[in-house]
């Protein structure tokens, strides 16, 4: 019959063990610990190693709040024998941090469903910067959307519902949110 050694080594030392924050002897009685095999620790590192991936993966995407910067809306007239006797066009310009600029144009192609074409430009950036960004329409958390950003960052998102949506860029680092865009 086996017996069960109860672990003597506190969360608090896995934890700094794992953050890389021990030395001299405390960091080698938890090495040699976890070397020989205590399953509750090796749980315990497990657990807390995996946590600090989520917060780094988190803490490496910047997120951004775009602000206003210009909005203009205009009616133009429709083609004779369409119905209707005029059309939505709508430009808007976002703006994170000075250094993000979003340019969006919304055309309503039949009532109440709307054309957004759009660019995305990083100032001071280049190409790369855009490289598998894509931009994506959120409706009350759920999205909508998922359109890829070109190498000259213009996207397009047809056929668009009229209501309120969120507009998220996601880059490599980075993601920047429009707040409440009506539609």
């Amino acid at each position: 019959m086996t017996m069960s050694v109860k672990c003597e080594i506190q969360l608090t030392l896995i934890v700094d063990y794992a953050m890389d924050q021990l030395e001299g002897a405390d960091w080698a009685n938890v090495q040699s610990h976890i070397d020989a095999g205590c399953e509750k620790c090796l749980e315990r590192l497990a657990s807390v190693q995996g946590t600090m991936g989520d917060v780094e993966a988190e803490a490496a995407t910047e997120q951004l709040l775009a602000q206003p910067l210009l909005d203009t809306q205009s009616l133009q007239p429709r083609m004779a024998g369409v119905r209707g006797a005029a059309t939505l066009s709508r430009r808007r310009v976002y703006e994170a941090e000075s250094r993000i600029c979003i340019d969006i144009q919304q055309h309503e192609e039949a009532h109440g469903m709307s054309t957004l074409d759009g660019q995305v430009l990083v100032r001071g950036g280049d190409l790369s910067d855009l490289a598998q960004s894509t931009v994506a329409l959120v409706s009350d958390g759920i999205r909508m959307n998922d359109t890829p950003v070109d190498v000259l960052g213009d996207f397009s998102i047809p056929d668009v519902p009229a209501g309120m949506y969120d507009l998220i860029v996601e880059f490599a680092n980075a993601e920047v949110t429009i707040k409440g865009i009506e539609i």
